[in-house]
């Protein structure tokens, strides 16, 4: 395996990663400023009120780009699978 390879590989894993995992954990964070404000505002300081709409915002992102995260993950597996005979061949 050349060096080359294993950074393109590499450099591929870890851009599917974070592509597939930035749309849940926008959505997230974006759910808890907006709870942490209106926990502010209301003067409610207990921790479990935000977690249910965090997780409602994460199964619902997650449910609504699962068709797009799973055609990355596939097409990353693809190349992966495809980079086998270089891998293996140097």
């Amino acid at each position: 395996m050349t060096p080359a390879i294993a950074s393109d590989l590499f450099r591929s894993a870890l851009r599917v990663t974070l592509l597939v995992s930035f749309p849940i954990l926008a959505a997230m964070t974006l759910a808890a400023v907006v709870f942490g404000v209106l926990q502010a505002a209301t003067q409610v300081q207990d921790s479990s009120v935000s977690f249910a709409p965090k997780l409602a915002a994460a199964a619902a992102v997650a449910w609504l780009a699962a068709n797009w995260m799973v055609a990355s993950l596939a097409a990353f597996m693809h190349k992966a699978l495809l980079a086998i005979p270089w891998v293996v061949a140097r």
